[in-house]
Order: structure tokens, then sequence, then C-alpha cells
């Protein structure tokens, strides 16, 4: 048994570099897109997929549900076929009426016609309608095999056998069976009744509708009635306004008349009269301003001693005062005859005395004809001022008394005028609602709802139809099917395409390996060996790539060691392992592959090398290193098998050996490459992973589970292993694969055949 030294230290993961690749030219990116960034949800391609994969089964429930569809058709038409009658009626638009203003405001509500048909489809299908059609005895529905079928018999207690109809049964049969629905863009609506006998559905047709325009006559003769009340009580109430007016315009006429008032816009009596009276206010202003001007005038002469000029000529020419200057005259002439005469003195003394004597009479005569005069003068003046003011005052009144009189006249005119026109405008509408209630009593009632198109008995059953229950089956047989198909996809974890492994997540995708099966040029060739066997074939090209992507995923430069392992067992590990060591050996790299899966070795097998020195030889002392290496057919790789099972493998990989192991080899060789059992089962691979540079992992399409393949993925980074990617193996290219079509293109262009 071994001695062991003290176990060491796990060996840190190395950054790695991220660059482009392609997983079987697919690929885009140096890591596998995520669940989050791929969106887990099946693309296009997937469906398309599914459906290529699952086209027998969809084809052949298509088959059969087609032929269900036909034997269901039959055992229908058979048993449970079913006739339709079709009517249609039709509905006038709605006519708005006011009776006021009939020829304003009447038209027709065409916007309405739609409201109107659906109002109509509905009271067709109404449940008082169809209890209204069934409770009546005269109608041919109750003789009907389908009203038949709701009569039961019952013994009365005198033994009697009595008929019962279930008219609520019936009823809910009826709205089941019938219909009635509006026709857009027309005035039509459709009415249809379906059941087993086709005269029946013609005669419950018939009943129905005739019920319902009988039901629609009715009500718009009440209309009509209505209508005419209506119109009488207008009647009426207009008679008696018009009766109102007349009596008002024939007193007012008479008032009028009475004023002396002609016709509107001419002059009347008191108009002239106003006239006259308001000329005479003026010219007895005037008048009556002189008179005060001139009573003032006198008055202040007067007051200041002097006389009026009217006094003087008063004076001169009263009698008396005339007398006296002609005797004083005489005297003069006397006195001066005498003087020249010589006459006496004496004579001429007593006639100067005589004339001083008139002299003084006269001057006491003017002097009280002077004040006599002047009083008369001012009683004259004031007198004549205060009879033009009086006469001024009549006339003042008489005015105001004129323009009373004209204002009533002219309110009585105004309702006069307005009270006439009032009464011609009522007599206009009165002839208006006399002349619709004759074109009322004219016409006869009309519904708005009537026939257009009677039904008549179906000559072929409306149920079933072939087409439509073999469209349903069919429709049906494809919903099953496609739903099996997809469901089969979703309770399917296996691991098969990237997009499975993207909702793995978080890891690499390095390459897709196509089944053996479906490469022709590999084709008996061992397939751990066939990238140097068969260099052509595709598997040999995908494996390449493999080898590409690695060196985009991690720079080979640092990544010198690298286990390859599995979930399970049967993945390929060992054929991706021998593949990718013989890929780097003949790229021009020192490579040793060692076969460390003790419990099922395969690499002695693989290359037809002893297994008596190998592996275990070279962890037990590092100088059995060199003796443990073989030799192999393919340039620069070399192998080393397991050798003798060790009783403590794990423990083995677990020390210091194992690193000392890796550093010898990496001395001598650009690459050392293990070959592990599977890492979910092996707890020696688990051991190895975090001690060397990089774990590639090898799922086979279609038997691994995402489940297992997490389950790796995780224990990988409990371990902090650095996880290089995945290998997918056994990819088919039939049945819904992916490789067909990269397959066949990628021979016919290696043939030349396509440029």
């Amino acid at each position: 048994m071994t001695t062991l030294p003290q176990t060491t230290g796990i060996r840190l993961p190395r950054p790695t570099a991220i660059g482009p690749q392609a997983a079987g030219g697919m690929l885009a990116g140096a890591h596998a897109p995520t669940a989050a960034s791929s969106g887990i949800g099946m693309s296009a391609a997937d469906m398309w997929r599914v459906l290529r994969a699952n086209a027998w089964l969809i084809i052949g429930l298509l088959m059969i549900s087609a032929a269900a569809g036909w034997g269901v058709n039959f055992w229908l038409a058979r048993y449970h076929s079913r006739y339709t009658a079709s009517g249609y009626v039709g509905v006038e638009p709605i006519h708005r009426f006011d009776p006021l203003h009939p020829n304003a405001n009447e038209y027709t509500d065409w916007s309405g016609l739609q409201i109107e048909q659906r109002t109509q489809a509905a009271m067709l299908t109404s449940e008082t309608l169809f209890m209204s059609v069934l409770q009546k005895p005269e109608l041919g529905i109750r003789d009907t095999g389908w009203f038949k079928q709701f009569v039961t018999l019952q013994k009365q207690a005198d033994g009697s056998i009595a008929k019962s109809a279930d008219i609520e049964k019936a009823k809910l049969d009826l709205i089941d069976r019938f219909s009635a629905s509006a026709i857009p863009d027309s005035k039509l609506i459709k009415v249809e009744m379906s059941c087993s006998n086709p005269a029946d559905t013609r005669r419950i047709v018939e009943d129905v509708v005739n019920t319902h325009l009988d039901q629609q006559r009715n009500l718009q003769t009440n209309k009509m009635l209505d209508r005419t009340k209506q119109l009488n009580d207008i009647k009426f109430r207009m008679e008696q306004r018009i009766r109102d007016l007349t009596d008002k315009q024939s007193n007012l006429m008479m008032t009028l008349n009475v004023g002396q008032v002609g016709s509107p816009g001419r002059y009347t009596a008191a108009d002239l009269e106003m006239q006259s009276v308001v000329n005479k206010q003026i010219e007895l202003q005037s008048i009556a301003a002189q008179a005060q001007a001139q009573a003032e005038s006198i008055m202040s002469q007067i007051a200041m001693g002097q006389d009026p000029p009217m006094i003087k000529d008063s004076l001169d020419r009263d009698m008396t005062i005339m007398n006296y200057r002609d005797r004083i005259v005489q005297y003069d002439v006397q006195i001066k005859a005498a003087t020249q005469a010589g006459k006496d003195s004496r004579m001429i003394k007593e006639m100067e005395l005589q004339r001083q004597g008139f002299q003084e009479e006269l001057d006491k005569q003017i002097e009280e004809k002077t004040i006599a005069a002047r009083t008369s003068i001012v009683s004259s003046v004031q007198s004549a001022a205060q009879s033009t003011k009086e006469s001024l005052d009549t006339a003042n009144k008489k005015i105001e008394n004129l323009k009373q009189q004209l204002g009533d006249l002219a309110i009585r005119m105004s309702d006069y005028i307005s009270t006439t026109d009032e009464l011609t405008a009522l007599r206009v509408e009165y002839k208006d609602i006399k002349a619709q209630l004759d074109s009322i009593n004219a016409t006869t009632a009309e519904s708005q709802i009537d026939w257009k198109q009677h039904p008549e008995i179906p000559g072929t059953p409306s149920f079933p139809r072939l087409p439509i229950v073999m469209s349903g089956a069919m429709l049906l047989g494809l919903a099953l099917s496609l739903g099996i198909a997809f469901t089969r996809e979703m309770l399917d974890t296996s691991v098969r395409s990237p997009r499975d492994i993207a909702r793995v997540g978080q890891m690499n995708l390095l390459g897709m390996i196509p089944h053996e099966e479906d490469d022709p040029q590999a084709s008996g060739v061992p397939l751990p060996m066939v990238i140097f066997q068969a260099p052509t074939s595709i598997m040999a090209e995908q494996y390449r790539q493999v080898r590409t992507r690695l060196q985009h995923a991690a720079s080979l430069d640092t990544t010198r060691s690298i286990i390859v392992t599995s979930p399970a067992p049967g993945d390929g590990k060992t054929t991706v392992a021998c593949n990718l060591a013989a890929g780097l050996a003949l790229n021009g790299r020192k490579i040793l592959i060692v076969d460390a899966n003790f419990r099922r070795p395969e690499l002695n097998k693989i290359f037809n090398v002893p297994n008596d020195v190998g592996f275990s030889n070279a962890l037990a002392t590092i100088d059995n290193f060199e003796g443990a290496i073989r030799s192999t057919p393919i340039p620069n790789l070399d192998v080393m098998t397991t050798g003798q099972r060790p009783a403590n493998p794990t423990e083995l990989m677990e020390s210091q050996l194992f690193t000392d192991f890796v550093e010898r080899a990496l001395e001598e060789y650009d690459h050392v490459i293990f070959d592990t059992g599977p890492m979910l089962l092996v707890s020696e691979t688990a051991a190895m992973a975090p001690r060397v540079d990089g774990v590639v992992s090898v799922v086979k399409a279609a038997s691994n589970s995402r489940g297992l393949l997490q389950r790796l993925r995780d224990g990988l980074r409990q371990l902090k292993a650095e996880h290089l990617g995945v290998v997918l193996n056994g990819v088919r290219a039939q049945g819904g694969g992916y490789y067909g079509r990269n397959i066949k293109t990628y021979y016919e262009y290696q043939n030349g055949q396509e440029a």
C-alpha cells in the first residue's frame, strides 16, 4: 500500500480569456446565452423542430380525427338531424313628428334604423312573445310535432285522460331554437327556427312572426289614436283661443272707432286737434310774453315818473282837454288881435285872466286825466296779461288731455295689431291641424315592421354539415396532436440543443458532435480515432472546431492540465477526450492523455497498449513516470493507462502526489488531458477538478437531463473548479435534429457541388 504524503492545497482557478465562438456554426459568443438573455421560451426554430419530430403523430391523429368526424356526421345525420326555416322581415325607418310644426320638423331618422332593427330582433326573441304564441290555442304551433313532445297525458280522478302541455319547457326550447338577427347595412331581420321536422319549422316561424306583427299593428293603432286625441285636444284649445281673440279684436275695434282712430299710419281727428291746440299754445305763449313785457315796461316808466306815450295820446284825444286847448288858443288869438288893435288894456287883462282860468282848468283836467289814464292803462295791461295767461293755461290743459287720449289710443292700436297677427297665425295652424286630422282619418294604421319574405319548408338538413363537422374534428385532432407534441417537448428535460444548455445557464458551449450514424465518412472508423482516421468527416471537423473554441474560451498557454468528465456514464467523454487530445497533437502540441478512470479503464483498449503499468504507478512514485508512458500512432500524442487500480484513488487525487504528477507531466508535455469517470458518480473526479487548470464536460444529446447538467455545474462551482465549457455529443440529424442540413451542406461544399 502506498504511503501518501500530506494533502496539498487546491489549485486556484485563473481568469480566462473570452472570445467569440460558434457552436456548429451557430454560436456567436464565448458563453452560451444565459436563461435571462436568451429567453427560455421556444423560438420558431424550436417549434418547427417539434413539429417535424412529431410529424407522424400529427398526421396520424389528423387522419383518425377526419375518420371520426365522418362517422360522427353520419350518426348525427341519421339520428339527430335538424332543419332550419328562414324568413325575412323589414323594418321601416322612424319618422319623427311634431304636431304643431308638421312640415318643418317631420324627418326620417336613418341613423336610428340599426337601433330599431336590433330592438325588433330582441322583441322577436322575447320570452313574452313566446309565451303569447304558445298560449294561443288557435295557432297552428300547438299542432306541430315539436309542440307535442311537451304534451303529456294525465289520468283524471274520473278515469278520463287529459292532455297537459309544459308551456315553460316549450318556451325554453323555443328560446334555444328560434333566432332573429339584424342584417347589417339593410332594413332586414332574419328569423330562423330549427327542429327535426321541416314543416314544423316553417309553421313556427310564421306563427311567431305573425303574432309579433299583430302586436305591432295594435301598437301602431294605439299610437294613431293617441295622436288623434292629441291633435283634437290641440284643435279644441285653438278654437277656444280663436274665439277669445276674435272677441278681443271686436272690442278693440269698437274702442278705436269711438276714439276716431283711422287706419294705422294716417292722421286722426285727435291728431289734427292736437296740432291745432299746439299751434294756438305757441301763439298764446308769444302774446303772453309780449303783454307781460309791456306791463312791466309801463309800470317801470310810471314808477320813474314818465308817462307812456299812450297816455299823451289819450290826453290828446280827450274832448274836454281839446275844448280847453281850443278856448286857450282862441283867447291867445283875441289877445294878440286886441293888442295889435290897441284896444283897452283892461279888456286884454280880462281876456288874459279868462285864458289863465282856462289854462288852470286845462292843467287840472290834464292832471286828472293823466292819473285816470295811468290807472286805466295799468289795469288794462294787467288784465290783458292775466287773460292771456288764462288762455295759455287752458291750452296746456287741453294738450295734456289730448296726449293722454292719444297714448291710450296708441296702446289700444298696438294691442289690436298684435291680436290681429296672432289670430291670423293661429288660424293657419288651426288649418294645418285640421288637415292632419283629416289625413289620419283617411288612412289606416300601418306597422313599422312587416314580412319581406315568408319562410319555406327546408328541403335539406341544416345540421349536421359534413364540412363543418369534419373541420371541427380535424381541428380537435390537430389541437390534440399539437398538445401531445408540445407536452412531450415540455416534459422532456433532456439536453438536446444549445437552448437546453442555455436554460441551465452560465456555461460555454464548446461544440456539438453529430451522431456517428449521421456521418457517412465515420462509418467503420473507431470513434475515439475519428479525427485521425477520418480527417475529412463532419465529426472530425466538429472536433477541430471544439479545439478552436477551447483556445478562445481559455488561453491554452496557461490552461495546460484539463480533465474531461460527464454527468453520467455513456456520454462519450472518452471519445471526446481522445479526439480533443489528438486534435491538439495534430496541431503541433505535445500531448499526454491519461486514463484516470480506475473503475472503467478504456484507453488501453482504444490504443491497444498493455495496462500493467500506468497512472497509479506514476502516482505512487514519480520515478515510474517514464515507464508508464506509451506511444500512439498519432504524432505528438502519448498515452498513460490506469495501471493497477489503487485501493484509495480519491485520497491519491487529493494528495501532493497528484500535484507532483501534473507538474512532472507539464515539464515534458504541452498539455495533459485526463479521461475521468462521471463526476456525479466518481469521487476522484471531484477531487481532481479543482487541482487542474480546467474541466471540459461532455453531455450526450437526448440522454442527460438538464437537472444532471445543472448538478454538475453547481458541483464544479462549489469546488471552485474552472469549467471551460460543455461539448454536446451525439446530436441526431433526423427527427428534427440540428445537423441535418449542416451535414448535407458540409459534404456538398467539400465535394465541390456547391459554391
